[in-house]
């Protein structure tokens, strides 16, 4: 699970200890994704990290990696605050 606190920037990344979704539910365990939310908040109130200028490195894609499939990478990405995203899988890098 990742936080991020929008007026510092700082975030965490936290690793959920219990499984709290299924295959057919996100959140199919209610107890153990608020276990794994009050960690994360608690890291994230203890001061998390903070990244000046985050860019994200895609180095492994399992399936088909088009033009279609990057265009919609880098738009979660940017939706996640992080603004470029460079592609090094097999062929070299791809900005």
């Amino acid at each position: 699970m990742q936080l991020e606190q929008r007026g510092s920037d700082r975030f965490v990344d936290q690793r959920a200890e219990f499984p709290f979704s299924s295959d057919a539910e996100l959140i199919a365990h209610q107890r153990f994704f608020e276990d794994t939310l009050v960690r994360a908040l608690r890291k994230l109130l203890e001061g998390g990290y903070w990244l000046r200028y985050p860019i994200a490195h895609v180095v492994r894609f399992d399936g088909d990696l088009n033009d279609g499939t990057k265009d919609l990478i880098r738009q979660s990405f940017r939706d996640a605050g992080i603004e470029d995203t460079i592609f090094d899988v097999e062929q070299g890098a791809d900005r």
